[in-house]
């Protein structure tokens, strides 16, 4: 599995399935994770896509990376991605903020 994008709170990031080999051919589950000393699973975040947020336990400095899950009718396996890192927060330096200033 890939990820791209930019791990930037309010981007989106997105998971290929990678190359699989297996007769049927397997469906694909999705697991996004983070690590901030080991990796965790983020709640909810199953698809794959993923808006990267600092909710719940993912924080900025945290790595992020998916975790793909492929099944058919022999088993399963699981492959990680490539890692992304570090999750920054949104950069608004030089950014027009819609003020008016009187």
């Amino acid at each position: 599995p890939v990820i791209s994008g930019t791990p930037e709170v309010g981007q989106t990031l997105s998971c290929t399935t990678g190359t699989w080999t297996g007769i049927p051919t397997p469906t694909y589950t999705y697991q996004w994770q983070y690590n901030d000393g080991s990796w965790n699973s983020i709640a909810a975040a199953t698809s794959a896509t993923w808006v990267v947020t600092v909710a719940g336990a993912v924080d900025v400095g945290d790595s992020i990376r998916c975790q793909v899950t492929g099944t058919n009718a022999s088993g399963s396996a699981t492959a990680n991605s490539n890692t992304l890192g570090v999750v920054t927060a949104i950069d608004f330096t030089n950014q027009y903020l819609g003020v008016s200033v009187a």
